[in-house]
């Protein structure tokens, strides 16, 4: 009797073990790669399609999306000032190959403040605007995760208020980053995300002009898209919470 429980229970171990196997086959078998760029979000994806659009690239992708950031500028001279901002951004993206695409985009400074010392300088309005590529150099077949890699400059101009005055600031940036993750069910895609960047920042500090430069030159965090409707439109959120932190989400379609 105890010989034959044994067994019983060697054979459901060995039926739950190939259950397993079968489901995460499944799972992983047609998944494709997603990842996210500045200023956040997915980039485009070889999303499985039917035989008729397969032939075809996707021709366009637009975006739109909200980004929100808060970090520490450092002007010299033990000058400093906590940065928070809000921007809506859209942008276009464009496959130059079948691994590489071309993404462009703009949008508006919503609000946030310059904060240092007593001092709470509001900002707005302004603009953003921002040029990058990003490539996938591992596809993410069979259980690995997919790599892309991605680089980006850009932009932003906006109005600052103090009590007497409306100083401009402007600010250029040039980041590169990895990202690494894996599609599920062709649809859901967690991904982590590191980059490094820098660039100046040209802004009249307490009436004096100055020259400074972001205390956090890095960013570390993840998100998640999801795609929809045939894989025609994507949604995402991601989140940075070491380095210069931030939240961005937003939404995107497809044409093929």
């Amino acid at each position: 009797m105890g010989t034959r429980c044994r067994y019983h229970g060697h054979v459901r171990r060995v039926l739950l073990a190939l259950s397993a196997a079968l489901v995460v086959s499944s799972v992983w078998r047609d998944a494709s790669a997603c990842g996210a760029a500045y200023p956040g979000g997915p980039v485009m994806c070889e999303y499985p399609r039917n035989k008729a659009s397969a032939a075809k690239p996707p021709i366009i992708r637009l975006t739109a999306g909200y980004a929100y950031t808060s970090t520490t500028l450092l002007f010299g001279s033990g000058r400093r000032a906590d940065l928070s901002r809000h921007a809506v951004l859209g942008g276009v993206e464009v496959p130059l190959a079948s691994k590489l695409s071309l993404q462009v985009g703009a949008g508006g400074i919503a609000g946030g403040a310059l904060t240092h010392g007593a001092s709470r300088d509001e900002i707005g309005p302004g603009w953003s605007g921002y040029v990058g590529i990003a490539g996938r150099v591992v596809d993410g077949a069979g259980a690995a995760p997919f790599v892309q890699l991605t680089a980006a400059i850009s932009t932003t101009h906006m109005l600052t208020r103090t009590l007497t005055d409306t100083p401009r600031y402007t600010a250029f940036d040039a980041r590169v980053g990895a990202v690494v993750g894996k599609t599920f069910f062709d649809a859901l895609t967690p991904y982590a995300v590191a980059r490094a960047f820098g660039g100046p920042i040209y802004w009249r500090f307490d009436d004096e002009a100055v020259t400074g430069t972001d205390l956090y030159k890095y960013q570390l965090g993840g998100g998640v898209s999801l795609a929809l409707l045939a894989r025609k439109v994507d949604l995402f959120v991601e989140g940075v919470a070491f380095g210069e932190r931030g939240v961005a989400a937003g939404l995107g379609t497809t044409f093929f």
